[in-house]
């Protein structure tokens, strides 16, 4: 199923992001890595077709394949060590800051040649109707390199970070506080406290009693909730931060068993079934959750 994690940005109608059309994405269409790339990123079919982009009621889904080279550092630096002393005793003098820049990018470049890759997929959904771009991942770089992807062919792009007009801290607090949830929603039993004061005094709560008089001590004492896990109307568990990134998103079996009626061989109707289940679920849970911080 999709989304297990998502960085919501917001856009307006007239959004630049409107005009991501195939002819556009074809140009930014994956292509492996060369010889010397350490990195190359585009996107792919969501359903092997000739198609670059799922379109079903005001919902887009789009996929991106990074493909990346693995090379330790502890080997970069090995084999980089190895050449520096090499030059030297060649030379019999120690060799300067920008010969050693120059050898390590030498070995960076020969080990480029050979190394292993690694391919990360990653799911984007753009909501038209409430104009909201969706990045599956929880990693505020990983959202911005791939919209840099998507700028590359249609320049600057209007979008902010979800966000609501209050800070998000106080209502954590709140509610776990005074034992109490938001409409449609129910706290669950995993938090992470941090210390305002103290940069390390984190304190992450598995599966623990949250309306413990332990708990509420720390909240008295001046700490505060950095990210909080709910269940959504029986269907859906989340953790969001105040940041506003979901993650953990896990789904209901009787959710799941929705679309179970169609065929594992018509892949390409169980994602578009799949995709358009989950997008309107998501947008129910995050529109409700929003609206519980005004």
């Amino acid at each position: 199923m999709f989304f297990k994690k998502l960085i919501v940005y917001q856009f307006n109608n007239d959004s630049t992001i409107n005009n991501l059309n195939n002819e556009i994405l074809t140009k930014l269409s994956f292509t492996p890595c060369g010889p010397l790339d350490s990195i190359k990123q585009g996107f792919v079919s969501v359903t092997d077709d000739d198609l670059l982009k799922l379109d079903i009621q005001g919902h887009s889904l789009l996929k991106v394949r990074t493909e990346s080279k693995i090379i330790p550092s502890s080997v970069i630096k090995k084999k980089t060590s190895e050449r520096i002393e090499h030059l030297e005793q060649q030379f019999g003098r120690k060799v300067t800051r920008s010969e050693k820049q120059t050898l390590k990018d030498e070995v960076i470049a020969d080990l480029l040649s050979v190394a292993f890759t690694k391919d990360q997929y990653t799911y984007i959904w753009i909501n038209h109707q409430d104009q909201f771009i969706a990045i599956e991942t929880s990693s505020f770089k990983v959202a911005e390199n791939i919209l840099s992807l998507i700028r590359k062919e249609l320049g600057q792009l209007s979008l902010t970070p979800l966000h609501t007009e209050k800070p998000v801290a106080p209502f954590f607090k709140g509610w776990v506080l005074n034992d109490s949830s938001p409409t449609n929603f129910f706290i669950l039993n995993d938090a992470v406290l941090t210390d305002p004061l103290e940069s390390n005094g984190k304190i992450k709560l598995i599966d623990e009693n949250l309306t413990a008089d332990e708990v509420k001590s720390y909240l008295n004492s001046g700490r505060e909730i950095k990210s909080l896990s709910f269940s959504y109307q029986q269907r859906t568990v989340f953790t969001v931060n105040t940041e506003l990134v979901f993650s953990k998103i896990n789904y209901s079996s009787e959710m799941l068993d929705e679309n179970c009626d169609i065929s594992p061989d018509d892949k390409a109707k169980r994602i578009e079934a799949d995709f358009y289940l989950v997008a309107n679920e998501l947008t129910k849970l995050i529109n409700d959750f929003t609206r519980s911080l005004q």
